[in-house]
Parts: C-alpha cells; sequence; structure tokens
C-alpha cells in the first residue's frame, strides 16, 4: 500500500516551496517569457532588449532614421536537483499524519534552500554594482542610501522588490532612526517595522527588508552581504515543478520519499542589483 499520493504530496510540496523561499520572493518567474524550455534543452536563453531608441528635433522634409531593435542573448544551465527522505513503518504507523506533514515541511525547506542559494550566486557573478560598507558585521542607514545611489534618479520605491539582509544586520537596522523613528522612516502605518512576519522585518524607505542567512555571510571573510534588488532583475525557471516518486525497501520496512526539479536562475538586468559589503572586488 502506498504511503502517499504523489501527485497530492507534490501539490504540497510546491505550495509550501512558495513560502519557504525568501531571495526567491525578490526574484521574479520568468518561465513564460522562455516557454520553449518547458518541452526540450538544457539551457535557457533570455532575450534582453538594449536601450535603442533616442529623439531628436525634427526637421522639416527630412525623415528621421528608425533605430533597429537590439538584443542581447543571456544565458542560463537547467539544473537538476533533489531531496530524498526515509520513512520507517513503526514512525508513519505511531504519529500518521504528522510525519507526512513533516515530510512536507523538510522537503519544501531543503528545496528551498537551494534555490535561493543559486539565485545569490546568480547575483554575486553578475551584478554590475557593488558597494563597500565600513563595517564586515554591521550597516549605516547612509551606507544604504550610498548604495542608493548607484541607480541614479531611477530609484521609485515601486521598482525595488526588496533588501536582502544578513541576521547579522537585524541589529543594525533596529538601531536606525530611518528604520525605527516613525517621523523618518517614510513608511506607511501599516507596514509595521519590527514586527517580523514570513522573513520581512520592516520596510525601509518603503522597500521590504528580508532576512536571509542562505548565502548572505561570506565564512572565509567573515563578513555579510547585503543586496538591493529592484524588480524584474532577478528571475528564475522551473522545467519541471517538484515531482514526488515513492520507492519502497521492504527489507527494511521503510519507505523512500524522493523529490526533484528542473529549474535555472538568472541575474537578467546585471545593473539592477547592488552588493553591500566591506569586501568588494
Amino acid at each position: 500500500m502506498a504511503l502517499i499520493i504523489p501527485e497530492v504530496f507534490a501539490d504540497a510540496v510546491n505550495a509550501k516551496l512558495n513560502a519557504s523561499l525568501r531571495i526567491g520572493r525578490v526574484a521574479f518567474n520568468a518561465t513564460p517569457d522562455v516557454s520553449e524550455a518547458m518541452k526540450y534543452g538544457d539551457t535557457i536563453h533570455f532575450p534582453k532588449l538594449n536601450r535603442v531608441v533616442t529623439a531628436s528635433e525634427v526637421t522639416k522634409g527630412t525623415p528621421m532614421t528608425p533605430a533597429e531593435v537590439d538584443m542581447t542573448d543571456m544565458s542560463a544551465s537547467i539544473k537538476q536537483v533533489g531531496a530524498s527522505a526515509r520513512v520507517y513503518d513503526k514512525e508513519a504507523a505511531q504519529i500518521k499524519g504528522r510525519v507526512m506533514d513533516e515530510m512536507v515541511r523538510q522537503v519544501a525547506d531543503a528545496m528551498a534552500t537551494k534555490v535561493d542559494g543559486d539565485l545569490v550566486v546568480a547575483m554575486d557573478t553578475d551584478a554590475v554594482y557593488k558597494h563597500a560598507s565600513a563595517s564586515a558585521t554591521a550597516i549605516t542607514s547612509s551606507e544604504l542610501d550610498e548604495a542608493m545611489n548607484s541607480f541614479g534618479d531611477d530609484v521609485d520605491t515601486s521598482k525595488f522588490a526588496g533588501i536582502i539582509i544578513n541576521s547579522r544586520l537585524r541589529s543594525s537596522f533596529m538601531a536606525m532612526d530611518a528604520f525605527t523613528n516613525v517621523q523618518k522612516t517614510f513608511n506607511l502605518a501599516e507596514q509595521a517595522n519590527g514586527i517580523v512576519t514570513d522573513g520581512v522585518i520592516g520596510y525601509y524607505a518603503g522597500i521590504p527588508v528580508v532576512l536571509c542567512d542562505n548565502g548572505t555571510y561570506d565564512a572565509t571573510a567573515k563578513e555579510c552581504k547585503t543586496y538591493i534588488v529592484k524588480r524584474n532583475s532577478l528571475g528564475y525557471v522551473f522545467q519541471r515543478n517538484i515531482a514526488i516518486e515513492e520507492e519502497r525497501e521492504a527489507k527494511l520496512l521503510a519507505t523512500d520519499i524522493v523529490a526533484h526539479s528542473l529549474y535555472a536562475t538568472k541575474l537578467l538586468d546585471t545593473s539592477g542589483v547592488v552588493i553591500i559589503r566591506k569586501t568588494i572586488a
């Protein structure tokens, strides 16, 4: 007798995955833009339109010269990742549904950790903007503002997906007037800085601040990494959502639950992220 219904279990894991993602929340699902990747291929190509149109004064009788569309090809390799768990019959019989609930949580968390980690690597690899902080394990509002200057005049709050910080920097934010003083935060009253919900500790100038320890601390250099991310800059594609298989280990009186997925991550706009850390290349 099957321990699980794979389709139901897979739906539960995929739903839980969305809730478990931290950095994935500031990324966007680019799958609709590359729908052919759902069918074949181990590399995804993201077409990026370059800015070519400019305005100039028109002279009567002189035709305008149209700018030709110019695109840059950006590619990312599709990765196959998996996770597995073994459930013994004794445990399944003793606590019944709680085993499955826990397996859903653990599988989703494991897969989310992998996706989030790959999103960090994508930003570390391709981000153009980097700003040095004075401390390896602290950050100031001045450093955040200076880093935001990397985007020039294109700093509308609505264009930002979030600020990703390591938990070591939480105390720095709680010490900022620009984060805690209601007269200086420029936030809506309902944003309630300091009350943590799903990893969001509040808003800095209206931009959500997300706690995530996955990939945001360089253990070698012993320094934190902060990411200010614009919308539609960081993307991911699932060629295949998480699928679940069940394998019976009769001699062990156990059942192995195997989860696997195919996906790719890419920083689609290399100037859409600024990294803040003490040591910058």
